[in-house]
C-alpha cells in the first residue's frame, strides 16, 4: 500500500460533499464519491473524499492524479515504461511490479530494475525476462505463484516433477491457471498426480484437465471423488455415464439453473415457477427499491430478519417488487423459483426482449437502485464509462427507462457483432474485446461434450458462470412471454 502524508489548510466542506459523508460507507457512497473527485477542482476535497471511501481503488488515485500534488503517488502504483527511472524503486516494489508490465520493458530498463532491486521473488522474475530464461520459476513457492497467476504465458510452461511446493489452499488456483491457459507441459504434469489427495476445489480442475486430454474414465474417477456434489458435477457425472442416478439428483432439485433446466427438460418435468408477487396491499412500503439509501438499508435488515414472511407482506407494492421477490425467494428456502416481470421493456421480438429480462435478472433482480462494488449502475448494471459514452447521465441510471433505454441500445449494438446470444451474455459481462480475444477463439460449438465443455473453460470466473445464469434466465422468460423453446433447442442452435 502507499503510505504518504499530506497537509491540507483546514476550511470547510463543500455543500456537495458533506451531506454525502454522512451516508454509511458502502459502495453506494463511494460511487458518489467517485463521481465528486471527477468533477471537483479542489484537491482538498477531493483528497478529502477519497480518504472517506469504503473501499480505495487503482481508479480512484488516477482520478487524483488530475492534481499536480498527487501525480507521483498514482506514478507509484501504475509506473510506465518512460517513468520508472524517476520513481524511488522501494516505491515501486511495495506497491507490487505487473509482470505484463515487465514483459514489454526494454533490455536496459530490465537490467536498471536487476540492479537496483533487492533480493526476492521480483528481482528474479525481472532475471527471467532479461534472459528469456524461466526454468528456475517453478522452483520457488512465491516466484511460482507469482507467474502462475499474474503471468500465465507459454513462456513459463515447462513440465514439473515435483508440486509439493504448491501444495497449499492456494493450489487450485495454480491448477485452474494451467488449464485455462493452456500450458499443455504443465497439465501433462498434472496429469501424473494423485487426485484423491486433494480438497474438491483443486478435483473440478483436474476434471477439467482430464477432459480437454479427453482421459474420460479418470475425469469420472475425480468427479466420483468429490465429498460435496452440486448439479454442476452431476450434470457432468450424467454426462459421462448416462446412468440415470446423476439424472435424477438433477431432477430432484428444484431450483433452476442450467445444469437443472436442461435435465427437467429431458424428462419434461416442470419446475415450480411463479411471476406474480405482489397484490399492492401496502401503500407505504417499508423501502423505495428506486431510493439506494433504502436498498442498502433492505440488504441490511434482510441479512438479520427471520421472520421473512411478514417481512415479505411489508414489501407488498409495486415500489418495492423486486424486494419482495428476493425476500420470498430465501423464504421459500429457494426450492420456488420467482422470475417476476415489472414492466421495463417491451418489444414485439419475443426473444429479444426476454433476454433484456433473462440480462436484468441476473444484474440486479430487478432492483432500479442497484449500486455493484465496481459501480455498475442500475436494474441493468451500467457501467458509468459506458453511460457517459453512450451520451447518459450517471446519476439518471435509478431510473429503469434510461437505464434499460441505454442498455438496448447496447445490447443491440453487441448483437450486431456477435449474433450468438451466449457470446453476447460473455460480452455483456466481460467486454466484447475479452470475448472475442479469449472465449471465441478457444470455443467449439461442436464435438463430443461440446458447448458444455468449452463454456466450462471460459476464462473470467464471473463471465463463466453469468452466462451460464443468463441463458437459463432467457429460456425461463422466452416460455412465459408465449416462445415456446429449450435450452435443448437452444444448444443445438449454437452448432449451426
Amino acid at each position: 500500500m502507499v503510505r504518504f502524508l499530506i497537509f491540507f489548510p483546514v476550511f470547510l466542506f463543500s455543500l456537495e460533499l458533506a451531506p454525502l459523508l454522512t451516508k454509511p460507507k458502502s459502495y453506494v457512497r463511494d460511487f458518489y464519491l467517485t463521481e465528486f473527485i471527477r468533477e471537483t477542482n479542489s484537491s482538498v476535497l477531493a483528497y478529502k473524499a477519497y480518504s472517506a471511501m469504503y473501499k480505495q481503488k487503482l481508479k480512484h488515485l488516477k482520478l487524483l492524479s488530475k492534481f499536480n500534488e498527487f501525480k507521483n503517488i498514482y506514478k507509484c502504483v501504475n509506473p510506465s515504461p518512460k517513468d520508472l527511472r524517476n520513481i524511488d524503486i522501494s516505491c515501486v516494489l511495495n506497491n507490487g511490479l505487473w509482470l505484463r508490465s515487465i514483459a514489454r520493458l526494454s533490455f536496459d530498463d530490465l537490467r536498471y530494475l536487476y540492479k537496483n532491486l533487492p533480493a526476492g521473488k521480483e528481482k528474479e522474475a525481472v532475471y527471467a525476462f532479461l534472459y528469456n530464461d524461466f526454468s528456475k520459476i517453478f522452483k520457488n513457492r512465491d516466484l511460482g505463484y507469482y507467474f502462475i497467476l499474474n503471468y500465465p504465458d507459454k513462456k513459463i510452461d515447462q513440465l514439473i516433477d515435483d508440486f509439493s511446493i504448491f501444495e497449499d489452499n492456494y493450489f487450485h488456483l495454480f491448477v485452474k491457471s494451467a488449464v485455462l491457459n493452456n500450458l499443455p507441459l504443465i497439465r501433462l504434469s498434472l496429469n501424473k498426480l494423485n487426485y484423491k489427495r486433494f480438497n474438491d476445489r483443486v478435483k473440478w480442475w483436474l476434471f477439467l484437465n482430464e477432459m480437454k486430454f479427453n482421459n474420460y474414465k479418470r475425469a469420472k474417477k475425480i468427479l466420483l471423488s468429490m465429498k460435496k456434489k452440486s448439479s454442476k458435477e452431476y450434470f457432468w457425472l450424467w454426462q459421462l455415464t448416462k446412468k440415470d442416478r446423476y439424472l435424477d439428483k438433477l431432477l430432484n432439485n428444484r431450483r433452476v439453473d442450467f445444469y437443472t433446466l436442461y435435465a427437467h427438460e429431458e424428462k419434461n418435468i416442470p419446475f415450480d415457477i411463479r411471476t406474480k408477487v405482489t397484490y399492492n396491499s401496502i401503500k407505504n412500503p417499508k423501502y423505495n427499491q428506486t431510493d439506494p439509501w433504502d436498498v442498502l438499508k433492505f440488504w441490511d435488515e434482510f441479512k438479520k430478519r427471520k421472520d421473512l414472511y411478514s417481512f415479505a407482506k411489508e414489501l407488498d407494492s409495486d415500489e418495492s417488487v423486486a424486494l419482495k421477490a428476493i425476500v420470498l425467494d430465501k423464504s421459500h428456502r429457494y426450492k420456488v423459483n420467482y422470475f417476476i416481470t415489472p414492466k421495463i421493456y417491451e418489444d414485439k421480438n419475443i426473444s429479444f426482449k426476454a433476454f433484456v429480462y433473462a440480462i436484468a435478472r441476473q444484474e440486479s433482480r430487478f432492483i432500479p437502485a442497484s449500486v455493484s462494488r465496481s459501480y455498475a449502475l442500475g436494474v441493468m448494471q451500467m457501467m458509468p464509462f459506458l453511460v457517459r459514452d453512450m451520451g447518459g447521465d450517471v446519476f439518471r441510471q435509478f431510473d429503469y427507462k434510461e437505464n434499460v433505454a441505454l442498455s438496448v441500445k447496447h445490447m443491440k449494438w453487441l448483437f450486431s457483432k456477435l449474433k450468438n446470444p451466449l457470446m453476447v451474455a460473455y460480452a455483456y459481462n466481460g467486454g466484447i474485446g475479452f470475448v472475442k480475444r479469449k472465449v471465441i477463439p478457444n470455443f467449439n460449438f461442436k464435438g463430443k461434450f461440446e458447448p458444455f465443455l468449452s463454456m466450462e473453460l471460459v476464462k473470467y470466473d464471473e463471465s463463466r458462470e453469468y452466462a451460464k445464469k443468463v441463458i437459463a434466465n432467457y429460456i425461463i422468460y422466452s416460455q412465459i412471454f408465449g416462445k415456446e423453446t429449450t435450452l435443448h433447442q437452444f444448444i443445438k442452435k449454437l452448432g449451426d
